[in-house]
């Protein structure tokens, strides 16, 4: 169990170290500028994204729930009730509730993979992220980036379907590359997800 929310913290809190040199991801966006720039431009009209997903730990163990996405700022991951975790990201701030244990810790948003999914303009060039690698097929795409400067060590990845790019999953492996994978299923792009969603109940988000 501890390694499960170890896993969930890692997901969000994106504690990563640059273990490539910056010369290959510079590299890797000249190699694939055109296919980073669909995807940052799919990233970028992205206004709400409403998604059940599978997660698959380190253990072996799925859990599924519910994504929410609503750019720019706001995210929501409702894992389901036997995990009991809840998580919102609103704006700078991402609150992470053990609904079990009725704890609630609050993180900001600066150096989490949140901070790339929601902020306003996505780019694999901003300087706190770079790519460490990327594998493309005839039918997907997946790019791994890491956070600059960072002690702690890990990479997170996204891939996307192609022809039409679609977000499909998304991992993070951890320094003991131990890798958790999220697959999302029966997207929604087109309906408005309401703003109540993204406030903690019985709780105050801090200034």
């Amino acid at each position: 169990m501890k390694l499960f929310f170890r896993t969930v913290l890692l997901i969000l809190c994106f504690e990563i170290f640059s273990s490539k040199t910056f010369a290959s991801s510079e590299n890797y966006l000249i190699k694939y500028k055109s296919e980073l720039s669909e995807i940052e431009n799919y990233l970028g009209n992205i206004k709400y994204l409403t998604a059940a997903f599978i997660q698959k730990s380190p253990d072996g163990t799925n859990i599924t729930g519910k994504f929410y996405l609503s750019r720019p700022g706001k995210m929501r991951v409702d894992y389901s009730d036997t995990s009991k975790i809840l998580i919102i990201v609103n704006n700078n701030v991402l609150i992470y509730q053990d609904l079990e244990l009725d704890e609630t810790s609050y993180l900001t948003t600066n150096s989490t993979p949140a901070s790339f999914l929601t902020r306003e303009n996505i780019s694999f060039a901003a300087k706190d992220v770079q790519i460490t690698e990327i594998k493309k097929t005839n039918n997907t795409i997946r790019v791994s980036v890491e956070k600059k400067n960072r002690k702690e060590a890990g990479e997170f990845s996204l891939t996307f379907e192609l022809n039409p790019i679609k977000f499909i999953k998304m991992e993070v492996k951890n320094d003991l590359d131990q890798v958790t994978l999220v697959t999302f299923t029966s997207a929604d792009f087109s309906n408005k997800i309401d703003k109540n969603l993204f406030i903690v109940k019985n709780n105050q988000l801090p200034e």
